[in-house]
C-alpha cells in the first residue's frame, strides 16, 4: 500500500466535505421553506422575484407585501387610520435568526368630541425583498374585527354593589392596545384592548384580552374584563406545577371582588387553550368534604378571613390528599382575606366605619365590644345597619346556617333588626333563636331597649331569612 506523499492536500476529500455541507444546508432551508409554506403560503411569497413566472405563488392585492406608508394610505382612503405599531420578535426553529411581526390596531376618528374608536387588530408580519422595487415590506398574515362590550358589561360589579342604578346597553368604544409584559406565559402574545367609562368621580377600566400566536398567526379574544378601580389586570406568579394565573380586580369599595382565571389546557387546533375561572362553587379536593364545603360557603358569603382559617387547618388535616386545585381555591381566598383584613386592622377615623371593617371580616365580637363600650357612636352604627344594602346580613345569614346558637352573631342580627324595623320585629326574632350564652343574650336585649329610641322610621327590610342552601 502506498502511503500519500508528506504535504499533500486530499482535495478529493474536502471537496466531498464541502458537498456534504451544502447538501445538507439546502435540505435544512428546504424543510424551513417547506414548513413556512404549509403554515402559511404568504409568509414566502418574497420568493416570487426569483421563481419563473408559472411557478410563482398567487396572492391577492390584499395581500401584496406593503410598505407602513403605504398602509396607512390605504387606511385613509377608508377613514381610518393606524395606531402605534406592537413589535414582537421570534426565534425561527431554534437558530438566531428572528421573524418580525407588527400587531397595528385600526381606528375610527371619533366624532363630535368622542374618543378614537379602535375598529380592528391586524397582524403583519415583516419580510425581504417581496417585489424589486421594495427592499422590505409587511405581509398581511391576520386580523380580528373589534366587537364593542356593552355599557351595562362593564358597569355590572358596580351594580352588583348596589351603588348605581342598572346602565344602558349602549356599546363602550376600546380606545387603546396594551401589551402585558411582567409574567405572562411565554408561548404567544397576550395584550389587552382597552377602554375607560366615566361614573360620576369613579373611572371604570375595561377591555378584552387577545392572544396572538407568531408561530401560527392565529390571533383570537380570550376573555372580557372590567375594573370600578380603573386597575388594568395582571399576571400572577404561581408556584411550579400549576397553570399561569391571571387576575382581574372588580373591588367595590370595602368589598374587595378578585376574579382569577387559570391557563388550561383544550383541544383546540391553532389556540389549545383557553383561561378559566377559580371557582368557589364546587370544591376542588379529589373526595367531597364537608369542611371544605363549609370554607367555600363562607368565602362566597364574604367572610373570608373565617374561610381561609378553616381552609388552613383542613389542610394540615389532609397532608398529601391536598390538591393543587384546593391550592388555588385557598390562595384565592386568601388574596380577599388579606384586603378584609388589613381594612379592619386598620384605624378608622369614623368609629361606624371601624365597624363595619369589622364585621366585614368576620370580627364579631371586636365590633360588639365597640357598641357596648361606647354609647356616643351608637346612632352612626345604627344609620350603618339601618341602609346595609346586604353586605352585613349574608354575612349574619352565613354564620347562623352553620351555627344558629352564635350569640355573638345574633346580636348584630338583631341590631340590624332594630334599626331597619323596629324593638318589636327584633325581640320577635331573638325570642326564636337558640342561645350559647344567657349573658349575651341579656345583653342584646338591654342594648336594644337603648337603642330604640334612636331609630327614626323604618326602611324597606332586607330579609333576615337564614338561608339553609349553601349553594347560593
Amino acid at each position: 500500500m502506498q502511503l500519500p506523499k508528506m504535504g499533500a492536500v486530499p482535495w478529493k476529500s474536502i471537496g466531498s466535505f464541502f458537498a456534504i455541507v451544502s447538501a445538507a444546508g439546502f435540505v435544512v432551508t428546504s424543510t424551513w421553506l417547506s414548513a413556512q409554506f404549509i403554515l402559511d403560503p404568504r409568509s414566502v411569497a418574497w420568493m416570487n422575484r426569483y421563481l419563473p413566472k408559472q411557478a410563482r405563488i398567487p396572492i391577492s392585492a390584499w395581500d401584496d407585501p406593503k410598505t407602513f406608508q403605504e398602509i396607512q394610505a390605504d387606511l385613509s382612503k377608508a377613514g381610518l387610520f393606524a395606531g402605534e405599531p406592537l413589535r414582537v420578535q421570534t426565534a425561527i426553529l431554534k437558530t438566531k435568526q428572528k421573524q418580525t411581526d407588527l400587531l397595528i390596531p385600526i381606528y375610527r376618528a371619533g366624532k363630535d368630541g368622542e374618543s378614537d374608536r379602535l375598529t380592528e387588530l391586524r397582524a403583519y408580519r415583516l419580510v425581504l425583498n417581496p417585489t424589486p422595487n421594495k427592499k422590505e415590506a409587511l405581509q398581511f398574515v391576520n386580523q380580528i374585527e373589534v366587537r364593542e362590550l356593552r355599557e351595562d358589561f362593564v358597569t355590572e360589579p358596580l351594580l352588583r354593589a348596589r351603588v348605581i342604578n342598572p346602565s344602558s346597553d349602549r356599546p363602550v368604544p376600546f380606545t387603546q392596545v396594551q401589551r402585558f409584559e411582567d409574567r405572562a406565559p411565554l408561548n404567544g402574545v397576550w395584550l389587552t384592548l382597552k377602554g375607560n367609562l366615566q361614573q360620576g368621580d369613579t373611572s371604570i377600566a375595561y377591555g378584552q384580552v387577545v392572544y396572538y400566536n407568531p408561530i401560527t398567526t392565529a390571533m383570537s379574544v380570550m376573555l372580557s374584563w372590567t375594573s370600578p378601580d380603573g386597575e388594568l389586570p395582571s399576571w400572577q406568579a404561581v408556584p411550579k406545577g400549576r397553570p399561569a394565573e391571571f387576575v382581574v380586580n372588580q373591588t367595590v369599595g370595602l368589598e374587595p371582588d378578585f376574579q382569577v382565571y387559570q391557563l388550561r389546557s383544550v383541544n383546540r387546533k391553532n389556540i389549545p387553550f383557553q383561561l378559566q375561572p377559580i371557582s368557589l362553587s364546587q370544591g376542588g379536593l379529589q373526595e367531597k368534604n364537608a369542611a371544605f364545603s363549609d370554607a367555600l360557603f363562607l368565602a362566597r358569603s364574604g367572610l373570608w378571613s373565617n374561610a381561609l382559617e378553616y381552609m388552613k387547618s383542613l389542610k394540615q388535616q389532609l397532608g398529601e390528599d391536598w390538591t393543587i386545585n384546593a391550592q388555588a381555591q385557598l390562595d384565592l381566598v386568601a388574596r380577599h382575606a388579606k384586603v378584609t383584613k388589613a381594612q379592619a386592622d386598620q384605624s378608622w377615623a369614623n368609629p361606624s366605619q371601624q365597624v363595619l371593617a369589622n364585621l366585614l371580616d368576620g370580627r364579631w365580637e371586636r365590633a360588639t365590644q365597640s357598641v357596648l363600650n361606647s354609647t356616643a357612636d351608637r346612632a352612626e352604627v345604627l344609620d350603618v345597619l339601618k341602609f346595609d344594602l346586604g353586605r352585613i346580613q349574608k354575612r349574619i345569614n352565613a354564620v347562623l346556617s352553620l351555627d344558629p346558637a352564635r350569640s355573638d352573631v345574633q346580636f348584630w342580627a338583631a341590631l340590624r333588626l332594630v334599626a331597619q324595623q323596629g324593638k318589636p320585629s327584633a325581640i320577635a326574632w331573638l325570642a326564636k333563636q337558640p342561645q350559647d350564652s344567657g349573658i349575651r343574650r341579656a345583653q342584646t336585649v338591654k342594648i336594644i331597649d337603648e337603642l330604640e329610641p334612636m331609630t327614626f322610621g323604618t326602611v324597606t327590610p332586607t330579609d333576615l331569612t337564614i338561608s339553609q342552601d349553601k349553594k347560593n
